[in-house]
């Protein structure tokens, strides 16, 4: 534990039992913990073998851990489908789209309505610490406020100002409109930090840090936005930069822990990045407790999608490769855990769940009604989270142009027409063949119908804009030669 945050947490031991008692007692807190690029491969709790996680795993083992759950198997897409509680055929993000480092428009709050309005529409107090990406904050400035964070500590995440010339701002415009991913690819060096020297917008206003760990920095201001309304309910939006490399032409950053004795290898690096997450959200879980807040606070951790590709780490006795961009299960099935001592009762394992639940289940639990306008795509699971009904699911989907996918707790389908059994294939290898055992013909026939039925996509009103769509627009460029 840092020292900053050692005095922290001590300050809140002091003042927090004072005031537990006056804390709001009928409407739950709500604390949403996203990591970033992290697989089920690197969990304990989901059979890895690299030991990087025992906070989490203490707070998977006192909660409820869901053995599959899928999200849009990228950063952007992930948290606004998190956010909505719809699937990206609605929402238009079924592709990357990067606008806060690309422009070119961004998560609307005209046509999306998020979570964070709803609360604090009813009475919550909200707030954002960690990364949004899903606006150009320069372009749109009062996007976080118009989504219903009230307070927001966030890093731009734009090609930094400082470090770029005019020749430089030509030529990233240029390569944008070429679709030169390998330029590109190679610009996001240039970001704005958020980790060592972090630029941060806090509250709209722009600032430099140096000498900081961003981590550390939204931390803190997670934990002071807590102490400030613990005697009202409140909702913290917590998605942390970990473990996301650097940038996208680099998938390790440096921790406090080991900057200044830099690790052997990736591996070794990228599990000095976990280890940190997993020390910050223990210290973030003690300082629940010090405020005397955790009976009355329902802190779900999930990961936003897999792991970067180039690293891998051993789960249940086999090498798992990280599956970032792909909807193959390393890749779009992610941590999904919820822990509440007094309203989650634990020591349980769900079994289907997927990001769009989460919109209605925290309406639920907050006792406040979804929007009458808003098709969701989710189910609430308060019932099933208070030990009360069963996990109401019987399968979860998945897209990520030009794929979709469908499974249930044991057969995958995707719309190519591939269908697996991932209890005896997980690596998605042997497709099955129809006609040779009457339970996966029915699985098939169940899982088929569940894909005809979803709508076609809807577009975004702008171009998507991130790597993975400039990859794809110049491949479609390429044949039409």
């Amino acid at each position: 534990m840092t020292p900053r945050i050692l005095l922290c947490v001590l300050g809140l031991i002091l003042a927090g039992r004072a005031t537990a008692a006056t804390a709001s007692t009928t409407r739950p807190n709500i604390v949403f913990i996203l990591l970033d690029n992290l697989g089920q491969e690197w969990f304990d709790c989901y059979g890895s073998e690299e030991r990087c996680t025992p906070q989490i795993d203490r707070l998977a083992a006192t909660g409820v851990r869901f053995t599959n759950c899928y999200t849009t198997t990228v950063c952007g897409p992930s948290r606004v489908q998190l956010l909505t509680g719809r699937y990206p055929f609605r929402t238009g993000w079924y592709l990357h789209h990067d606008a806060a480092l690309y422009s070119g428009g961004g998560f609307d709050w005209k046509r999306e309505t998020t979570i964070a309005r709803v609360l604090r529409d009813a009475g919550y107090k909200t707030a954002i610490a960690g990364k949004w990406q899903v606006n150009n904050l320069y372009d749109e400035p009062d996007a976080i406020r118009q989504h219903g964070f009230q307070e927001s500590l966030v890093p731009p995440m734009s090609i930094d100002r400082d470090k770029i010339d005019e020749e430089f701002k030509a030529r990233f415009q240029r390569a944008i409109r070429e679709n030169d991913a390998d330029f590109l690819q190679e610009a996001t060096r240039k970001i704005e930090s958020r980790y060592w020297d972090p630029v941060l917008m806090r509250n709209g206003k722009r600032e430099v840090l140096p000498g900081k760990f961003g981590p550390d920095v939204f931390q803190e201001f997670a934990i002071d936005f807590m102490k400030r309304h613990r005697n009202e309910p409140f909702f913290l939006y917590y998605p942390m930069p970990l473990t996301h490399g650097a940038n996208a032409a680099h998938p390790l950053t440096l921790t406090p822990e080991n900057r200044d004795r830099p690790p052997a290898n990736d591996h070794e690096g990228f599990a000095a990045m976990v280890r940190y997450a997993d020390r910050l959200i223990g210290e973030f879980i003690q300082s629940l407790d010090a405020l005397g807040l955790r009976e009355n606070t329902i802190v779900f951790i999930a990961s936003d999608n897999g792991t970067e590709g180039t690293l891998s780490a051993r789960r249940q006795g086999r090498e798992v490769k990280g599956g970032l961009y792909k909807i193959t299960e390393p890749g779009g099935n992610i941590a999904f855990m919820v822990n509440s001592p007094k309203l989650v009762p634990g020591g349980r394992v769900g079994s289907l769940t997927d990001f769009t639940d989460v919109f209605p289940t925290i309406c639920d639990f907050a006792g406040v009604p979804v929007p009458a306008h808003l098709t969701l795509d989710g189910h609430s699971y308060k019932n099933y989270l208070q030990g009360l009904g069963k996990v109401p699911r019987q399968w979860i989907f998945n897209e990520y142009r030009p794929d979709r996918v469908v499974r249930d707790t044991r057969y995958k389908l995707w719309d190519n027409g591939k269908f697996y059994d991932l209890e005896t294939d997980p690596t998605e290898s042997r497709p099955l063949v129809a006609g040779v055992d009457a339970a996966a013909d029915r699985a098939r026939v169940q899982l088929e119908a569940v894909l005809k039925g979803m709508p076609a996509d809807t577009p975004l009103p702008f171009p998507h804009r991130s790597l993975s769509a400039f990859r794809q627009n110049a491949a479609a460029a390429a044949k039409k030669q």
